[in-house]
């Protein structure tokens, strides 16, 4: 058993009430191998941080996820989210297919040693770098939509 797959039962295990009742349905489960095709081929995701005094910041954002189920992204130098994260590195991670697969992940965030990157465009500095980080997920909920026969319209 990998170390995502017992997360994903330890999720399951501990959900509140709420998330229990929405995704931990047998007939709506994900195999490991199933989110991590899900996961590498979603393009978007959204990330949530906690800024200084309180406000949530939130943004649209790459979330690799790499061999060996390491999630890492790459955030600006200059971004509210690196601020935040270096203050306090707790990250939600969300997003959805088209099909309704949903996905809740919850982590806390490092940097990745000497990962800072200038970016160019044609060979030409923009001015701007990217530092690399590493999401070490502590809860991941995920969900598929029931078959097509079972969803109930109201």
């Amino acid at each position: 058993m990998t170390d995502l797959t017992r997360l994903l039962q330890k999720s399951a295990s501990t959900a509140g009430p709420a998330i229990a009742a929405t995704f931990n349905k047998e007939e709506r489960a994900l195999t490991v191998e199933e989110f991590r095709a899900f996961w590498r081929a979603t393009r978007m995701f959204a990330v949530a941080t906690g800024g200084e005094h309180g406000a949530p910041h939130i943004a649209p954002v790459h979330v690799l996820l790499e061999e060996g189920d390491v999630f890492r992204m790459s955030i600006f130098e200059d971004s509210a989210r690196l601020r935040d994260l270096r203050r306090d590195p707790r990250i939600a991670v969300t997003t959805w297919g088209d099909d309704g697969t949903i996905v809740i992940l919850y982590g806390r965030c490092s940097e990745a040693p000497d990962s800072r990157r200038e970016l160019s465009r044609g060979g030409q500095s923009d001015g701007r770098a990217v530092i690399a980080m590493t999401i070490e997920p502590t809860r991941i909920h995920v969900m598929c939509p029931r078959p097509r026969g079972e969803r109930t319209v109201r």
